[in-house]
């Protein structure tokens, strides 16, 4: 459990979370720079230009609101794109070397694993429209990776077990990438997008920029072009063997008691069914 007191200030901290921030008035714009904390990392800006100037094509800066010390956003593009699916393609696999870069220089300065990950849309936790990333430093490894990095790493790993057995749910291939709806898929069209290879970490030019914009893509269009959803990176921690993946996540229901009091996900759509439609949307 975290204990965040500071985030009690956040926009929607204490209730129903209003995306704030049109174009005019977005901290995240390009040209609003000195609406935010200080960069910690700007791609593409040109040479010689001051820090916290216009020009860039990725920009990190730290959280107002960190959940966990050192906790950074990432903004996808000086444009004021309110979707992922919006997002120039070129910016999305800059982003990925943004994510790269920080997670370097956090574990360089004594971070175990750093989480990245995306919330788009209130229901997921957005309060700003402005399409971004946060990147989040843990000093020791969560439950969840612990037990993950115990499943995929050594002689023999899970993950790599069951692609095969989820080929018929993968609904688009890349570059030697599935992006799949597992069989056990917690929430409704829930998607998985890992390496057929055995990878602990994502490699530049891997392709996932592209096929994760593919995915939002057409989860928007079966579901419509308000969907909330979450997506997080797992990769390696400092030092273990891992199978890297994503876990995009669409917020359509509610955790009620049965999941809150037993920890048993209740999924009201068959992922077949899931990743039939996602396929037709292609």
């Amino acid at each position: 459990m975290v204990i965040a007191p500071g985030r009690r200030t956040r926009p929607g901290a204490l209730g129903k979370v209003t995306r704030l921030a049109d174009a005019a008035s977005c901290p995240f714009c390009e040209g609003h720079e000195g609406m935010t904390p200080p960069e910690t990392l700007a791609l593409d800006r040109p040479p010689g230009a001051p820090p916290d100037s216009p020009g860039w094509t990725v920009r990190v800066v730290p959280n107002k609101y960190p959940a966990i010390p050192g906790q950074e956003v990432a903004v996808h593009g000086g444009t004021h794109a309110v979707s992922l699916a919006e997002v120039d393609p070129h910016v999305l696999t800059r982003t990925l070397d943004a994510w790269a870069a920080r997670r370097d220089h956090h574990q360089a300065q004594g971070a175990t694993w750093v989480l990245a990950c995306i919330n788009e849309g209130p229901g997921a936790g957005a309060s700003l429209e402005h399409s971004h990333s946060q990147i989040v430093p843990f000093p020791d490894p969560p439950p969840v990776i612990e037990l993950e990095a115990d499943a995929t790493g050594g002689e023999r790993c899970a993950l790599c077990d069951v692609l095969e057995a989820e080929a018929g749910r993968v609904v688009a291939e890349r570059a030697g990438l599935a992006a799949f709806c597992p069989s056990w898929s917690r929430v409704p069209y829930e998607l998985w997008i890992a390496s057929g290879d055995h990878q602990a970490s994502v490699t530049a030019g891997s392709g996932l920029a592209g096929l994760l914009r593919d995915m939002v893509v057409r989860l928007r269009t079966v579901l419509g072009e308000e969907l909330a959803w979450n997506a997080v990176l797992h990769e390696a921690t400092a030092g273990r063997d891992f199978h890297w993946h994503v876990e995009l996540l669409p917020r359509l229901t509610v955790p009620a008691s049965l999941e809150l009091g037993t920890g048993l996900w209740l999924n009201v759509v068959d992922p077949d069914v899931a990743a039939g439609e996602l396929r037709a949307a292609g």
